[in-house]
């Protein structure tokens, strides 16, 4: 009460009936009376804020509860694991873990008590990996040999199965390599794994044998017996080994280097 004016102001902070004793004082005395003062309490809040929403699992989510009549905090019961509510702001937030409709139970408090609303949560999944690398490849046996799986949607795990002995694929990055050891053609089924499932192509896989080694050395050469005699037999193709049959007596060949030598007798 401002004593001068007799104004009574103020915010009350408790609800009920007061008896309170008015006075006013003049130069004739003091008058008074009773006044019931009855406070009421302030309305719930009611949540404003819509009553739906969607997210997709492994992306980030953000929702704020709205309420009227101030509340001072919140609550959201039911939320997909990932997701948490903050109680003095009210905002929901996180990356939601898996897929699901989720009818989560928001609620409002302030000083005249709380109101609540349904919150329908859609939470999808993303597609699967989709494979963008070629569905064909060459090889050739002996010859290193590398390829690397492509595909959209954020894979995180890659396979390959039906690769051809001398192959193998790495599971994290998704690059298969190695060095085939065996001609064919081979259906090599690739994969690709994320948040949304598996993707998988068909990679049809051809391995062939190299040409057979082409020799380049001369056709011709002479020895005279009883004399030292050298002659190397050379080869496109990279040979592993060589040989020679017919040669003659004194004479013999290394099957590692392809040299002819000896003393012709």
């Amino acid at each position: 009460v401002n004593t001068s004016s007799g104004l009574i102001s103020g915010t009350p902070t408790s609800v009920g009936a007061s008896t309170v004793t008015l006075s006013a004082t003049g130069p004739g005395g003091t008058g008074t009376m009773n006044l019931t003062l009855t406070i009421a309490p302030p309305p719930a809040p009611v949540i404003t804020s819509p009553g739906a929403a969607t997210g997709g699992v492994g992306t980030a989510f953000s929702y704020l509860i709205t309420a009227s009549n101030n509340p001072t905090s919140y609550g959201a019961s039911g939320l997909p694991p990932g997701l948490i509510v903050n109680t003095t702001s009210g905002l929901i937030n996180g990356v939601p873990l898996s897929a699901g409709t989720n009818s989560v139970t928001l609620s409002a408090t302030g000083i005249g008590g709380t109101g609540t609303k349904t919150l329908t949560l859609v939470v999808t999944s993303p597609p699967p990996p989709v494979i963008t690398s070629a569905g064909g490849a060459t090889g050739l046996v002996g010859a290193a040999f590398s390829y690397q799986i492509t595909a959209s949607g954020s894979p995180t795990n890659f396979g390959a199965t039906g690769l051809p002995s001398g192959l193998n694929v790495n599971q994290f990055n998704g690059l298969i390599n190695g060095t085939p050891t065996a001609a064919g053609t081979n259906s090599v089924t690739l994969s690709a794994t994320g948040l949304g499932g598996t993707g998988t192509k068909t990679l049809s896989l051809v391995v062939t044998s190299p040409p057979p080694p082409v020799i380049t050395s001369a056709g011709g050469a002479t020895g005279t017996v009883a004399v030292a005699f050298s002659y190397q037999i050379t080869a496109s193709g990279s040979p592993t080994s060589y040989g020679a049959s017919g040669l003659p007596s004194g004479l013999s060949v290394n099957t590692s280097s392809g040299l002819i030598s000896g003393t012709p007798a």
